[in-house]
């Protein structure tokens, strides 16, 4: 790429990680502010639900819009979608009820996906294969910016409301931003986007390797989602206030998610350096939550470790994305129907996960068994590194890869 392409693919990446991190923000600013419960009468279940269910409408829409955005220029599409998404923060803060909450929290959701979707694409279109790592390594950890807002902001609102205010504003700002600076033509770096041929849709459904992708990107999204979800109330209950450790954790997810991309950048593999990320990053949570006292010095390092090493378990997955068709089991013209996929998955894992692990972590006296919570987020990432394996490496080191620049080169 050219400076002055460059310069443009680093704007949008930063405008896209804005994008998905205003979703977690939207999600998790409930959970950090411990008068939630109390406020909107709550239960820790409907908590859960809450905090995760702005990612149901990517499990039944994302596959749709993805389409969308393979066909269609994207700029008019997501500016629309965000001008709602910001429709609904607005409305949402002068609700009282939880219903009224959950409703507004799921379009949001919605109309948040077209700008997260079209980000795996636009990476693939805007950056050359060895860059890709380290671009969707920052897109990666756009969810951990999200969530570090919430647990630096949320404790200091004045109110449930006023948090939900500051999401609206984070909400205008990615919408200006966008309608700004995206150029009104859907490009790629060699030119205009390919036109999309028959059948081309099929071939991404009948696809193994994204199958496999979504598994790995699921268990990771799932994983967590248990535990920015359990970490401020589980804490609270062993008389430590989490807020500082949240914050601490999230930005260690954002510093690592960025420097992984580096790293597999330089290393030009994917999948043992991700097992790694799983097995050990999973396994620094668990001890982080298990170390007695709460909130130590040892248990804070731990969870600091575990997001530095854990910060990529999700982003690797949005790596893969723009290369599967390396694999040959569809068209690179494909992409935004890929990251339809992967985000289906996501919104999928990102509401069934922790609400199911959080129904089943509900004991007979109606106290919530945090330390199972923890122990269950270790073995879906456990799962996502061991799926992992099985996809084939996609790095610049990897014999696919070196395969398509020989052919370039010819």
């Amino acid at each position: 790429m050219n400076k002055t392409s460059k310069a443009y693919g680093y704007t949008m990446l930063i405008i896209l990680m804005l994008g998905t991190a205003v979703l977690y923000y939207s999600n998790l600013i409930f959970t950090v502010r411990l008068d939630t419960l109390e406020v909107f009468n709550m239960s820790t279940v409907q908590l859960a639900a809450i905090s995760t269910i702005g990612g149901i409408p990517g499990a039944v829409l994302s596959i749709i819009v993805g389409n969308i955005l393979d066909r269609k220029s994207i700029k008019w599409f997501v500016s629309v979608s965000l001008v709602l998404t910001v429709a609904c923060m607005i409305i949402r803060v002068f609700l009282t009820s939880y219903t009224g909450l959950l409703v507004t929290t799921v379009l949001i959701g919605a109309f948040l996906l077209p700008i997260i979707i079209v980000g795996p694409k636009m990476l693939g279109n805007l950056f050359e294969p060895e860059d890709i790592p380290f671009a969707a390594g920052c897109f990666g950890a756009a969810g951990g910016i999200g969530t570090t807002l919430a647990f630096a902001t949320g404790p200091v609102y004045p109110s449930v409301q006023a948090a939900l205010g500051g999401v609206a504003v984070v909400g205008a700002i990615v919408l200006v931003a966008w309608t700004i600076m995206c150029k009104p033509d859907n490009q790629t770096k060699r030119g205009p986007a390919p036109e999309i041929p028959k059948g081309a849709f099929v071939k991404v459904l009948k696809s193994s390797n994204m199958w496999k992708t979504m598994i790995c990107g699921g268990c990771a999204v799932g994983t967590s989602l248990i535990i920015n979800t359990s970490l401020t109330q589980g804490f609270a209950e062993r008389g430590y206030d989490a807020s500082g450790l949240g914050t601490i954790l999230n930005v260690c997810l954002i510093i690592g998610g960025i420097v992984s991309g580096m790293v597999l950048g330089k290393i030009g593999t994917f999948n043992i350096p991700y097992l790694f990320m799983c097995v050990v990053g999973g396994g620094l949570y668990l001890a982080g939550w298990l170390v007695e006292p709460a909130g130590s010095i040892l248990s804070i390092l731990l969870f600091a470790l575990a997001g530095l090493i854990a910060s990529a378990t999700v982003g690797v997955n949005f790596t893969r994305i723009p290369l599967l068709h390396l694999t040959k089991q569809f068209g690179e013209e494909m992409t935004g129907a890929a990251s339809g996929m992967l985000q289906t998955a996501l919104g999928i894992f990102q509401f069934v996960v922790p609400t199911a692990v959080a129904a089943v972590a509900v004991m007979p006296d109606g106290s919530t068994n945090y330390t199972l919570k923890f122990i269950l987020g270790f073995v879906f990432l456990v799962i996502a590194g061991v799926i992992g394996l099985s996809i084939p490496e996609l790095g610049i080191k990897g014999k696919l890869a070196q395969e398509a620049a020989g052919k370039s080169q010819k």
